[in-house]
C-alpha cells in the first residue's frame, strides 16, 4: 500500500503526534446502538447471503461532537459514507484512513486536529480518492442497509448461546449507592452471586450476560430488593436521555448537567403529559459544557451548558441518531427555572402540525426547520395549546382496571416468612410464584 512504515516506534504514526482523539465504532445494519455516525471511523459488517460468512464493511468517516461556544470554526459533524471493502482489506482501509489524517489533517491548531475537519474541508469525494491513493485501489460503493434503529438493548434478550441477557437503566450511568437505590450493591451481589458479566452500553446503562434462564426471576428479586427498576417501569424519556458528569467532576462544565437530568426527565414529562402527549417520547441529553461528551448534538432535543444555570437549545436530532446533527437555535442562555416555557410552544407546534401520528419531535424539527420553529416560538402566548388542535387526536386510553387478590391469613404469614428469609419482600415472592407457576 501507500502507507509507508516508519523505521522505528509505532509502526504507523511513527514519530507523528496525532493531538486529538480518534474514535471508533463497529456495528451490524440497522442496529445504531453504538451511536455510529459521531466516530472518527466507524464499520458496519456487511454478511454473505448465507449469513455467516463476512463479505466485508461499510465505512463511514469524519463524525464527532467537540466545539466550542461562538467560535464556529469548531462544529459537530455527523459521519459520511466513504464506501464499502472486503473483509480482506479492511485493516489496510483503517490504516490508509489513519495515514490520511496523519499526514493532511491539521497539525498545528490542536482545536481543529480531529479527522472530522480534514473530511468537511476535503468533502467525502476529495477524502475518498486520497484514500484510495493510500490503500492502492478503488473502494466499492455503499452497500444499501436497512433504516437505522436507536436500540439500547434494555431488559431481557437471548444471547444466542441458550443464556439470557438483561439491560437495566443506570440513570445517567451512576453506579453508587443512594438510599432506595443500591445500583452498585446490586451489581455486586449479582456477579458474586450469579456470575453474571457485565457490558456498559452507549446509552450509559448495563447488560447483565451470561443470565441462566433458571436464574431470571432470582435476578430480577436482586434488582428490585436493590431498588432497582425493570425496564417496563421506566419512562420513555428517562430510557432514552443521557447526561455528562458535568459539576463537580468535571473543570470544563459551565452549569449541571447529570445531576439535574433526572429533574430535567421529569419536567419534560409533566409538560408533554399536561398537553396530552404522554404517549409520546424522544432522544434527549444534557451537558455541561459545548464539548459534547454526552453527544448532545445528535439528540432531537438537547440542552448545552453555556453558563451558570444556562442552556444553550439544540433541536432536530435524527431518534434513530443517523446520519445528521441537530441544529442550534438562537437560544443561547435559557434559564434552568425556564424549561417549561421554552419547551411548551415546541410541543405545541410538533402536537399540531407533525405529518403523521409518529412523526418524532426531531424528524419533524429537521422537517420544518428551526428557523421556522423559533417564529412559531416567538409568537407563542402561554397555554395557547389549548386551542390548536391536535394533527393526529391520541388513541383514547385505556382505562385500567384495579383488583384486589386475597389472601388467608395463615398464608400470607408463611409467605412474609419466606420472604424475609430470602431478603425479598412478600409482594416480590409473589410475583416469583406466580410467574414461575404461569410460564413454567
Amino acid at each position: 500500500t501507500g502507507i509507508t512504515p516508519a523505521p522505528r516506534g509505532e509502526p504507523i504514526y511513527g514519530r507523528t503526534y496525532l493531538p486529538k482523539k480518534f474514535k471508533m465504532a463497529v456495528t451490524v445494519p440497522g442496529d445504531n446502538s453504538v451511536d455510529l455516525y459521531i466516530n472518527d471511523v466507524g464499520a458496519v459488517v456487511i454478511m454473505e447471503p448465507d449469513g455467516k460468512t463476512v463479505k466485508g464493511f461499510n465505512i463511514v468517516v469524519g463524525g464527532g461532537m467537540g466545539r466550542t461556544h461562538r467560535k464556529e470554526e469548531t462544529f459537530a459533524r455527523a459521519a459520511d459514507h466513504l464506501g464499502f471493502v472486503k473483509e480482506a482489506d479492511f485493516f489496510e482501509c483503517l490504516k490508509a484512513i489513519i495515514a490520511v489524517q496523519r499526514d493532511h489533517g491539521n497539525r498545528e491548531v490542536r482545536s481543529s486536529a480531529r479527522l472530522k475537519y480534514l473530511v468537511h474541508t476535503l468533502g467525502v469525494d476529495g477524502f475518498r480518492a486520497l484514500v484510495e491513493k493510500y490503500l492502492g485501489q478503488k473502494m466499492e460503493p455503499w452497500v444499501p442497509l436497512p433504516e437505522w434503529k436507536y436500540l439500547d438493548w434494555m431488559g431481557w434478550h437471548e444471547q444466542g448461546d441458550g443464556k439470557l441477557m438483561l439491560g437495566i437503566n443506570v440513570e445517567q450511568g451512576r453506579v453508587a449507592d443512594s438510599p432506595g437505590l443500591r445500583v452498585k450493591s446490586c451489581l455486586r451481589a449479582l456477579v458474586d452471586n450469579y456470575g453474571v458479566d457485565l457490558l456498559l452500553t452507549p446509552s450509559q446503562s448495563i447488560v447483565l450476560r451470561n443470565i441462566q434462564p433458571a436464574q431470571k426471576y432470582d435476578v430480577e428479586a436482586v434488582l428490585r430488593e436493590h431498588g432497582i427498576k425493570l425496564i417496563d417501569e421506566v419512562d420513555a424519556i428517562t430510557r432514552k436521555s443521557i447526561a455528562c458528569p458535568a459539576f463537580p467532576l468535571c473543570g470544563l462544565a459551565m452549569t449541571e448537567a447529570e445531576r439535574v437530568q433526572p429533574q430535567i426527565n421529569a419536567r419534560l414529562l409533566a409538560v408533554l403529559r399536561m398537553m396530552g402527549m404522554g404517549s409520546d417520547d424522544f432522544v434527549t441529553r444534557t451537558t455541561g459544557c459545548p464539548n459534547g461528551c454526552a453527544r448532545p448534538y445528535m439528540a432531537e432535543i438537547a440542552f448545552v451548558g453555556s453558563g451558570p444555570n444556562a442552556y444553550q437549545l439544540w433541536l432536530g436530532g435524527s431518534p434513530n441518531q443517523a446520519e445528521r446533527t441537530a441544529v442550534a437555535t438562537s437560544i443561547f442562555k435559557m434559564k434552568f427555572e425556564d424549561l417549561e416555557a421554552t419547551v411548551e410552544p415546541i410541543f405545541a407546534m410538533w402536537r399540531s402540525q407533525r405529518n403523521s401520528p409518529t412523526e418524532a419531535l426531531g424528524d419533524f424539527c429537521h422537517r420544518v426547520g428551526v428557523p421556522v420553529v423559533e417564529e412559531f416560538m416567538a409568537a407563542y402566548e402561554p397555554g395557547a395549546w389549548k386551542g390548536m388542535a391536535p394533527a393526529f387526536p391520541p388513541p383514547p386510553a385505556v382505562e385500567t382496571p384495579t383488583a384486589t387478590v386475597g389472601v388467608a391469613s395463615d398464608l400470607l404469614v408463611k409467605i412474609e416468612e419466606e420472604a424475609s428469609a430470602r431478603g425479598l419482600d412478600a409482594p416480590s415472592l409473589l410475583d416469583m410464584i406466580v410467574r414461575e407457576a404461569l410460564e413454567g
